[in-house]
This record gives C-alpha cells, structure tokens and sequence, in this order.
C-alpha cells in the first residue's frame, strides 16, 4: 500500500513539475510580447486623443487613431495567418510566437457630464459584465492593422442610454426621431484606454489574460466645448511605400502589384475638418498613378482611386494590366490626396525614394567615379546618360564608369529599384568630365619678358602654365591661363621676367577642360628646366 501510495504521489509530482515549467513558458512567451511592442509598458501607453464629430446629435462619433505602437503589434499579427493542419485551427505566426491565441484589442471609454467625476469604477473591468449599469459597453477593435488606423465609434453605442448621468442629457427629439444628445445645455468630457485579452494556447485554466492602458487625454465637446478644425493651406502628403509585386505560376507577373498607403495624423486631423468643420462627406480621395518602362517620368496613368477613409494606413492592390508589365519592366507610383469641393490637392510621393546627393567623388582621364546617398531599402541602383540609356547599375551608393574618353563632358542621373522593378525618381542631372591626358614641355625659353614655350598637344580646353624659381615651385614667378589647345607654341610677356636674367628656371604645364560648370584639370608635366638670357 505504502508503495502504491508513493507510485502515485511521484506520479503527481511529475506532472507537477511538468505543468510548471510549461505555464511558465507561456508567461514568459506573453510578457516577451508586452515587452516586444511596449518597451516602456503597456500601462503607460497613452492612446492619441479623440477628435468629437457632433454633425450628427443622434450618435455624437469619435474619431480615433491607433497609437503607432499599437498599430505595429497589430499588423505583424495580421500578416502572420497560417494553418495548424493537425487541429485544422487557424492561429497566426505572432500568437504560435508568443504562445497566446483569442488575441484582442478593445476600446474603454469614459466620460464626465457638466464636469462630473469620471464615470469609470472597476466593475467596468469584469469582462463578464457585458452591459453595466452605468451604460458602459466595450467597443471592438476597429478591424486589422493594415486595413484601418482611424475610425469612428458612436459614442451612445459605446456608452448606452442607461447611465444616470446620461438620462438628463440625452433626449428626445422628434426632427431626428431618436434619442439624441443635449449639445445646446450640457458639456460632455469623453476619454478611453486600450484593453488587450488573450488566452494561453493549450492553458485554458489561466483564464483571459487582460491588460489595460493609460487613459488618453480628455475631448471636450457640447456646450462651450469652442471645437475649432482649422484647413490648412497646404495638404499634407501621404506617405506611399513598400511596393511589391504578385506572381502566377511559373513566376508570371499576375494583375496587381501591391503598395502601402501610410496617412499620418495630419491627414486625420485635415479629414476630420473637411468633415466636421465643412460637413463633407467622404471628403479626401486618393488617387495613384504609374509610370511603365519611361525614363523620362512623364507618362503617368491613373490606375487607382479611392476614398481615403478606407485606405488610411491600408495595403492597397493597384491594378496594372499584365501587357503593360514583364520580369523587366520598371514600374514608377506615386499618389497624392485631393479634395475636389475644394480644388485642392497635396504634393506627389512615390513608393521608392528620390536619389540625391549626387556628386563625382573622382575624375580621371578615361574614368569617372560617382556617389550619392543611400535610399532605404534599396536594391541596387540605375545609372543613365543624357539621352536616357542604361550605362550601368551598382548594389551600393557609388560606381566607377571606365573606357570614357579624355578631356569630355559626361550628364548622369541615378534612381533606386526595389522588388527588382520599382524605381523612385531620377537624381538631379549631374555634369561631370574626365581629365585631359597629361602634357610634355619639350622647350623653354626666357628672353627679357618673353617666354615662348613648346609643349606637346592634348585634348581640353586650353592649359596652365607655371615658372618658378625652384623645382618644387614653392616660388612661382609667372603663370598663365592660355585658352587656346590648339597649337604647341606659345609666346607670351612676362612682366619683370628680364630681373631674373641669367637665373635657372623651371618651368610646367597641365592641360584643363571645362564642361558646362565643370572644370577638369590633368596632372602636371615633368618639371623642365632652363637659363633665362
């Protein structure tokens, strides 16, 4: 018996032992997650202040925009879908990462009527109270991370009608046949905080795992609430970026190529005082347009439009026709917001940055080198001449082009490609020119002021002359420019060159070309030396 007993009190101890371990990986999995997205904690993430839409008294929206950190996390997990075949369940790559599945983000709000204390107390907190007393319900997340950053949420729908504090405020009127809220006698003060839940994957007895945030800031509105949406004179630009294509079968290009549509809170905050300050509907569209196989960026087709409501912060397909592309086509995009009531527009962005910084870094005789600033996530680069033919390309920010010839002009423009076909736009046109080939003095002579030399004929625009006293021409006597390259003698006046009568001088000449604002100057001559008479 004794024996029986101890068989299965080890038994227990074992699976003891075996639970703890296993629990412990979950929660470590979990607070990795927390401290992955959230390195300062997530009870002290602040989510971005609401913006009050009361166009409408019956539902008073919120528009709202997800914290970045917030939006990052959600995001990875909605690009990580992938199927457990054993359990035909669908967990994602992030929750198998962190050992967590039934993953959430939900919206609390709070508010103050007539500047009432806060309505929130912890009962709010029991997830299985799904309609408390006070009016409070939880708002679901607003949809994927890469489908939707803003969005609104009707503040009765979130609150109820139930609330005491509420009764007094919301009433009822015939215009709207509905409840609505009292915005002519009654300030409202509204503010929320983010709900994370989850489940361990193959724990079900910890129960949901919950974390709250910090509160955003308060948003005032009704009466007094003084709501001003200001439209600015210049529309802010999206940001376009991250374009990449689709394949079929055999590694055909299929209809659509894909680039994401980043709206920062600029555009939130100018969509929301189109809407709420001009009561426009839909008010900003964006529109994208691609240029196929032309270097000169001019011919631009538009390809997609949409209601930038629905493609903030989205991964949105842009439709190309499969004539128009081929494994070696370049494909440029850009986009820009319009608001047509108004005739206003923003600038261009384009998926793949603009090359600058162009620069030479050297010039030699029969070759140039180039370079210029990194564009982010770049995988090699485009080098073309002045009638826009391909020279070459590079994987990094530089390149040398070699079997130029001496003494000539040179224009190069740069641009990016990522995915192997998108490109962004040109550089600057750069000028640049090679060095003339290197000159030889073969006579010399100083005869009172005039100095007559031989030298031997090279291409370039004209030369430079220097005469010392010393080899190393530390102290140069005379030096001149003479424009013309065409021929090997040259006579010229040096005034009180007859003081330095019978003295050994020496004497060099390079040959310089110019090119537009560029000039190019080839090495010295060998030093000659000669007696002036």
């Amino acid at each position: 018996m004794k024996k029986r007993l101890f068989k299965v009190f080890g038994l227990l101890l074992l699976v003891v032992a075996l639970a703890i371990p296993f629990a412990s990986t979950n929660v470590k999995a979990a607070d990795k997650m927390l401290e992955d997205y959230f390195p300062n904690g997530f009870s002290k993430l602040k989510p971005e202040k609401l913006t009050i839409d009361t166009n409408d008294p019956v539902y008073v929206n919120t528009i709202l925009k997800q914290n970045d950190d917030m939006l990052k996390m959600l995001r990875d997990l909605d690009r990580s879908l992938v199927k457990r075949d054993e359990e035909e369940e669908y967990y994602a790559d992030f929750e198998l990462k962190y050992n967590i599945h039934e993953f959430d983000v939900c919206f609390q709000f709070d508010y103050s009527v007539d500047g009432s204390d806060w309505q929130y107390n912890k009962k709010w907190d029991d997830l299985e109270v799904e309609y408390p007393t006070d009016g409070f319900n939880y708002c679901a997340s607003l949809g994927s991370g890469y489908t939707d950053n803003t969005g609104n949420i009707g503040l009765l729908a979130a609150w109820g009608v139930e609330s005491k504090a509420l009764k007094k405020t919301v009433v009822f009127s015939d215009k709207h046949d509905s409840e609505i809220f009292d915005l002519d006698n009654h300030t409202f003060k509204v503010r929320y905080r983010y709900m994370i839940q989850y489940l361990y994957i193959d724990d079900d007895e910890s129960g949901w795992q919950v974390y709250f945030s910090d509160w955003s800031d308060e948003a005032v509105f009704g009466k007094n609430s003084n709501q001003n949406f200001e439209i600015p004179d210049e529309f802010p630009m999206p940001d376009l970026s991250n374009p990449r294509r689709s394949y079929g079968k055999g590694e055909k290009w299929e209809t659509d190529v894909a680039t994401e549509i980043h709206f920062s809170q600029d555009i939130s905050d100018l969509e929301t005082a189109l809407k709420v300050g001009k009561g426009m509907w839909d008010p900003i569209y964006i529109y994208v347009e691609a240029a196929v196989d032309d270097p000169t960026e001019k011919k631009f087709v538009e390809c997609a439009i949409g209601n930038a409501v629905w493609l903030i912060d989205g991964n949105r397909l842009i439709g190309l026709s499969n004539d128009n592309l081929s494994q070696d086509c370049r494909v440029l995009i850009r986009c820009k917001i319009v608001c047509e009531e108004l005739g206003k527009e923003s600038k261009y962005d384009y998926a793949v940055d603009k090359v600058k910084g162009l620069k030479v870094k050297k010039a030699k005789t029969t070759s140039i080198a180039l370079t210029w600033n990194k564009v982010k996530d770049a995988e090699f680069y485009e080098i073309y001449d002045k009638d826009n033919k391909l020279v070459t390309t590079s994987k990094t920010n530089s390149v040398t082009l070699k079997k130029l010839k001496a003494a000539t002009g040179y224009d190069y423009k740069v641009r990016a490609v990522t995915d192997k076909v998108f490109v962004g736009l040109f550089s600057d046109t750069l000028q640049c020119a090679t060095m003339p080939k290197k000159s030889k003095v073969t006579k010399a002579a100083l005869s009172g002021e005039a100095l007559t030399l031989t030298y031997k004929k090279v291409a370039g625009s004209g030369y430079q002359i220097q005469v010392a006293t010393d080899k190393k021409f530390k102290n140069i006597v005379a030096e001149k420019t003479v424009k013309d390259s065409k021929t090997v003698k040259l006579s010229e006046t040096i005034e009180g060159a007859s003081e330095l009568k019978g003295q050994t001088l020496y004497v060099r000449v390079r040959a310089y070309f110019t090119y537009g604002d560029v000039t190019t100057y080839a090495s010295w001559s060998k030093v000659k030396s000669f007696k002036a008479k």
